[in-house]
């Protein structure tokens, strides 16, 4: 099975940092080199997901068997 690894120093390790870019009134997430920091990936800061399973719950709907 192949490794991941980054496209600028070709480290394996990986983390996850909150950002809020200029200009954006949206937090995101940042997927980076834990070596050198090379941004690799973005993801939203909540999980949309988990977020419409709590708001159907809330209106009385179960999304999931």
């Amino acid at each position: 099975m192949a490794s991941s690894t980054c496209p600028k120093c070709t480290s394996t390790r990986f983390e996850i940092k909150e950002a809020e870019p200029k200009g954006s009134k949206y937090k995101v997430m940042f997927v980076q080199c834990s070596a050198c920091g090379a941004v690799v990936g973005v993801t939203d800061y909540y999980s949309v997901p988990s977020l419409l399973e709590k708001i159907a719950a809330k209106l009385g709907f179960k999304l999931f068997a």
